[in-house]
């Protein structure tokens, strides 16, 4: 039985937590008992009450995320669907390597933090860590927006986005919503 997979990638403080809360509080797992691999324990927490049909795993180590591993979770809870918080130091290719092949990635969103995200396109090694993830993204949301609310900023995001990207979403959210 194929197993959905919905990931959310991200640099540390990208605000993928508040992202994956927002999900979780409008419903996303209220149907489908729903197993959350958590890779990366940033500030935020998860919200308690939006984690009744959620079982959250926390997977320490990228070498922990292999094939057998997810198989055990999936015979142990029995997801209809899984949601990973991803590590943005861990490259997207060897996750879609490591998954069984039940396992389907639905989604992908990636996160930036707009205070940081032009820092990242700039520098060389983090530029190809973000292009990584944006790459294989259906959206892009950069948050923290106020930081990059200039036409400068916004046109040096979009050609970094279509770099990586045609397909690729861009949403652009401020502390307001």
């Amino acid at each position: 039985m194929d197993i959905p997979v919905y990931l959310v990638a991200g640099f540390l403080d990208a605000g993928k937590t508040n992202f994956i809360n927002g999900i979780l509080e409008d419903g996303f797992a209220r149907e489908d008992k729903t197993l959350l691999l958590c890779c990366e324990e940033g500030e935020e927490e998860y919200e308690k009450k939006a984690l009744d049909n959620v079982t959250v795993v926390t997977v320490d180590d990228e070498d922990e995320l292999t094939a057998d591993f997810c198989r055990e979770l999936e015979k142990k809870y029995r997801p209809k669907q899984v949601l990973i918080e991803y590590n943005g130091m861990w490259l997207l290719q060897d996750l879609a390597n490591n998954l069984p092949e039940n396992w389907i990635v639905y989604q992908c969103i990636a996160t930036a933090d707009g205070t940081t995200a032009l820092t990242y396109a700039r520098d060389n090694s983090m530029r190809s860590l973000l292009l990584d993830k944006i790459a294989r993204s259906e959206l892009i949301v950069f948050n923290r927006a106020e930081a990059v609310n200039n036409d400068a900023a916004r046109q040096e995001l979009h050609k970094l986005v279509r770099q990586a990207s045609r397909k690729c979403d861009i949403a652009y959210e401020f502390k307001d919503g």
